[in-house]
């Protein structure tokens, strides 16, 4: 595979090594683009676990959802890569906009 993904057809066979690294058992999906993918878990707790086997270190939580969720987002063998995971730490409060 190319190191950097630039075709569909590139950022598929990095898909197949991403699960040939992180254990095909272990993903439910991953959405393959010409430039990214997106990883789900099978088990959102192991989000975090998986970014960090994958080197990535940047998170963006998500806690105004129902559940909340973190995205893990950096570059893998030349590839963006975005993997969720279960919403790190305690669970905030929702700040409402005043009424």
């Amino acid at each position: 595979m190319a190191t950097i993904a630039g075709s569909l057809a590139d950022s598929a066979a990095g898909a197949a090594d991403l699960l040939a690294e992180v254990g095909d058992a272990r993903i439910k999906w991953v959405e393959v683009f010409r430039d990214h993918l997106v990883v789900h878990p099978a088990r959102l707790a192991e989000g975090a676990e998986i970014a960090e086997q994958l080197g990535i270190t940047v998170a963006t939580d998500y806690p105004a959802t129902k559940p909340g969720f973190t995205v893990w987002t950096g570059r893998w063998n030349g590839m963006e890569m975005f993997v969720y995971a279960e919403l790190r730490g305690t669970a905030r409060a929702i700040r409402a906009w005043p009424t």
